[in-house]
């Protein structure tokens, strides 16, 4: 029987997950294509049709997690009314660790990725989460654009460097706490980093237009 479109994203998806619940303890030169296969209840030519081998599965899982977070990004900054919540998108981002099981895996995996991965793969991975973040970049500086035609924002903002430092902070925020450098509580503590870029960005000192 020849499968859907719908059914065969659905396997692909199950695939990454059930890889992602094995990497996330085990590491890569142990975990087998038909360990993966088995958890995700399939044969290993189902395995091979969506995946060309361990590495590309690997890649691949980086790349969804990315253009997962980069979806739930661009609805916030592409939608006028909803600009309010940008600074609660960043905070329940940085929050995620302590209460979402699914990037506490996705936590686990990557910091396995600095030794535990083929150089190959790290060197991808890394281009791969690099250019992710170049779009970030982007967003958040068409973002700024708009607030400022919208008289949200000051108009003599350079959009381009605040875009850089916005970003910047915040993804090298993430990345420290994906390497477990930062304390558990940390996004209890960043409501002064977003008043700051509330003064430094807002038209009205008076206005919250960052954070949630």
């Amino acid at each position: 029987m020849k499968r859907t479109k719908k059914e065969a994203l659905e396997t692909r998806a199950n695939i990454l997950e059930s890889a992602l619940d094995i990497l996330s303890v085990k590491n890569f030169a142990n975990t087998s294509v038909t360990e993966i296969s088995k958890r995700a209840g399939l044969t290993k030519g189902a395995f091979y049709w969506h995946f060309r081998n361990k590495s590309d599965l690997l890649l691949q899982l980086v790349e969804s997690i990315c253009q997962d977070n980069e979806e739930s990004f661009r609805n916030i900054l592409s939608t006028p009314h909803l600009s309010g919540e940008l600074w609660g998108y960043y905070k329940k981002e940085l929050a995620k660790l302590e209460e979402d099981a699914r990037y506490a895996k996705i936590h686990m995996m990557m910091a396995r990725r600095q030794y535990e991965w083929p150089v190959e793969v790290q060197e991808r991975a890394r281009q791969i989460i690099v250019d992710y973040f170049e779009r970030d970049r982007l967003a958040v500086e068409r973002f700024v654009v708009l607030g400022q035609k919208e008289g949200r924002f000051k108009k003599d903002i350079p959009t381009g460097d605040i875009a850089v430092l916005i970003s910047s902070i915040f993804h090298g925020l993430y990345m420290m706490q994906l390497a477990g450098n930062l304390p558990k509580s940390f996004s209890e503590h960043t409501d002064i980093l977003f008043d700051t870029f509330n003064k430094i960005l807002t038209a009205d000192e008076n206005a919250v237009l960052l954070r949630n």
